[in-house]
């Protein structure tokens, strides 16, 4: 089974460049989280999204859930499988609209599952039946130890203390949550999120995984939300499915704080998985949304500035590796949407069979300048110091970049050429007259290959 799943998703990874937008079942190009947003809302800008490059959009949890408050950790809090509700007490017709929409301008949908536990409402958590589950169906109360050695407590515990955990081991359990997977495959959905795998014992993620797979036909795209602690690593659960690459998160954080380098991002640590979902920040790790008394942000990578975080997601959306995810507010700065678009062109054209590989540049001594090319058809700058990066000359001889390249949301053209000792230089940025780079402060640029007759 195990072995199946490896050589299916390698099949998947190998063709998923074969259209230019995804098909249900390959990996995303991006996904836009419409983070704590109502369906109709996301339904409203999802063929927008489609023309900005986005392949995927993931959802809120679609259960029921408590109505303790309307702060978005509480939509984590599972009141009722049975009942489809999002945010604002949008149901499956609103459901069903956005999917269809979504599916009209090619875009698929990723439903967020959270199977672990319930909610901590006290006027359900002592009630000897609850909406579908008994007593018997949760364990007893504990609270999860992260700094020890094995994951025992972070599967059978109570997460934050207080939210009961469901026993998987229960066929009773799994019998409800696969219905509710059953009732969004029926609406459409072409994916599923799983929250909080790390704390379900593996084999019964991988028995709602299997479960999709068959009933899909293979068609969905799957991930898994896994923050690795002492007692837990990454790859317990990646042979399942893609899992969140919290291992590039925190080379991230590192680096885009105000004394990181992001010279450390030449080699950067990563979780060794093409499909691993890669972010800036998400949910979990954003101080504006998880500083509350429910939740701690995990590794904060705001310093002060959110835009750290947004400079990170746009290093992601460079990369050739891992499936970005985009948080819905971080889509509003301008070069998000143009590094999406730099991603999709990537993609055909490495269908195309041009070379696209990803090589962080040395070609600039700075902690706060980064150049990256992607093979001969593209490159990426970000400067995150807090003023402008200006060099008029810029050697470019041991990159692959040679010719003619446009900036994607600017719209301004650099040439490289060679000199007539085989050297290249940056000879043209954005006017015949000068050479070199410049670049704002706090700014991400996406440079395409086209004709040289564009730089003439």
């Amino acid at each position: 089974m195990v072995c199946a799943r490896f050589c299916a998703g390698a099949l998947a990874l190998l063709t998923a460049a074969a259209a230019p937008s995804a098909r249900a079942g390959d990996q995303p190009v991006a996904i836009f989280h419409g983070f704590h947003q109502r369906f109709s809302d996301i339904e409203k800008s999802v063929c927008a999204l489609a023309e900005q490059g986005y392949s995927h959009v993931q959802i809120p949890p679609a259960q029921k859930s408590s109505s303790g408050g309307s702060e978005w950790y509480f939509r984590y809090q599972p009141l009722d499988f049975s009942v489809i509700e999002g945010p604002g007490g949008e149901g499956e017709a609103e459901l069903k609209r956005l999917i269809d929409t979504a599916h009209r301008c090619n875009v698929k949908v990723i439903a967020d599952v959270v199977f672990n536990h319930m909610t901590s409402d006290p006027k359900f958590t002592g009630l000897d039946k609850f909406n579908g589950f008994a007593k018997g169906d949760f364990h007893e109360r504990c609270g999860v130890n992260y700094d020890d050695d094995d994951n025992s407590t972070e599967i059978r515990c109570w997460l934050n203390g207080d939210l009961p955990d469901l026993k998987q081991e229960n066929e009773s359990v799994r019998a409800v949550q696969k219905k509710h997977i059953r009732k969004l495959l029926d609406l459409g959905i072409d994916g599923f999120r799983f929250d909080a795998a790390k704390h379900m014992q593996a084999r019964f993620v991988d028995e709602y995984v299997d479960y999709i797979d068959r009933e899909s036909h293979g068609a969905t795209w799957n991930y898994l939300e896994v923050i690795p602690d002492r007692g837990t690593k990454l790859d317990f659960y990646s042979w399942i499915a893609a899992v969140t690459d919290f291992q590039l998160y925190n080379t991230l954080t590192d680096a885009f704080r105000a004394k990181g380098s992001l010279k450390s991002l030449r080699l950067a640590s990563a979780f060794p998985d093409s499909r691993s979902v890669t972010f800036g920040s998400n949910h979990d790790t954003r101080l504006n949304i998880g500083s509350n008394h429910a939740t701690q942000p995990i590794n904060p990578c705001d310093t002060g500035d959110e835009r750290d975080c947004v400079l990170a997601a746009a290093y992601v959306l460079a990369r050739e590796s891992g499936t970005p995810l985009i948080l819905n507010d971080d889509n509003l700065v301008p070069f998000i949407p143009a590094g999406v678009k730099f991603r999709r062109i990537m993609r055909q054209r490495a269908e195309q069979g041009k070379k696209t590989q990803e090589h962080v540049l040395g070609v600039v001594d700075s902690h706060t300048l980064l150049v990256m090319e992607r093979g001969e058809e593209g490159f990426f700058v970000l400067n995150k110091a807090a003023e402008p990066f200006d060099v008029h000359v810029l050697d470019m001889t041991l990159t692959n970049l040679e010719g003619c390249y446009r900036e994607l949301r600017n719209g301004f053209t650099v040439a490289i050429q060679r000199n007539a000792t085989g050297a290249k230089f940056v000879t043209r940025w954005g006017a015949r007259d000068r050479g070199g780079l410049r670049i704002e402060a706090r700014e991400a640029l996406y440079f395409i290959r086209e004709p040289f007759s564009s730089c003439q």
